[in-house]
């Protein structure tokens, strides 16, 4: 028969946070003392450990519970999980294309403005762009 605190000091997670899991029906069926006290056990730390593992992996909530609820009824979790660690896979590297697109972007605009001999924008060129700069420039006039 384990508490809340000992709880927490075994999965190193928040008091909060089990409370939380617990009231999405995370951990299963509730097993409570005359005061309304949870009272944990083996499964429960299992269950939290598990929990916390698939978080530290990017899974939802929502797509954690659908894994304990296959577990529990008898189904093995294996294939919806590598559906959505695929699917993880792919998103991550979506975004990091999106992000090397946004580094090389901003490396550019640096390199471009370094170039350029004191603060040429109206605020900053470094934001701006020096290109507002040349644009402003017609037959070799400024406007």
């Amino acid at each position: 028969m384990l508490f809340i605190k000992d709880i927490c000091k075994i999965t190193r997670l928040n008091s909060s946070a089990v409370r939380y899991y617990d009231s999405q029906g995370l951990l299963g069926e509730v097993k409570r003392r005359d005061n309304n006290y949870r009272i944990f056990d083996e499964k429960d730390i299992e269950r939290l450990l598990f929990i916390k593992k698939a978080r530290s992996l990017g899974f939802e909530l929502e797509e954690i519970k659908k894994i304990l609820m296959l577990k529990d009824s008898g189904i093995a979790p294996c294939n919806y999980v590598s559906s959505k660690i695929q699917e993880k896979i792919s998103f991550i590297k979506t975004e990091i294309a999106r992000l090397q697109k946004e580094n090389d972007k901003l490396e550019k605009y640096l390199s471009d403005a370094k170039k350029v001999d004191g603060c040429k924008g109206k605020i900053c060129h470094y934001i701006e762009g020096i290109e507002e700069e040349q644009d402003k420039k017609i037959g070799g006039n400024v406007i």
